[in-house]
């Protein structure tokens, strides 16, 4: 009677470890674009949002703005950006990017997108 309560009791406990959770950390929080500035005759765009990185994201290679995309993120220009902050990008608009949307890749992740048209 003994060892059966003994291996009840340890099916149980193996049956509750099973079922607890992990602590798995992620650090995959996906950049949100809240707002683009589009100046009206050249200058420089501003998008605004958060998790765009810690300054650096311009200089990775896996971390960049792609303008004039789809919808879904296809085809558009990379521009090249002068300023690149966790919540402010800047950058001139490259030629030919005309209308589409606008997304910021942080180490490989795509924001959401937002229509721009750029003059």
């Amino acid at each position: 009677m003994k060892r059966l309560t003994w291996i009840i009791l340890g099916l149980l406990a193996f049956g509750l470890a099973a079922c607890a959770p992990t602590s798995i950390v992620s650090n995959n929080v996906v950049p949100t674009l809240v707002s683009a500035t589009v100046p009206a005759q050249g200058g420089t765009v501003v998008l605004q949002g958060r998790y765009f990185g810690d300054g650096q994201g311009g200089a990775a290679e896996d971390s960049y703005v792609l303008v004039g995309a789809n919808m879904s993120g296809d085809g558009g220009i990379q521009a090249a950006t002068s300023v690149w902050t966790p919540t402010r990008i800047e950058f001139s608009p490259p030629q030919g990017a005309g209308s589409g949307f606008v997304f910021v890749i942080v180490a490989g992740v795509r924001s959401n997108g937002l229509p721009i048209n750029l003059p």
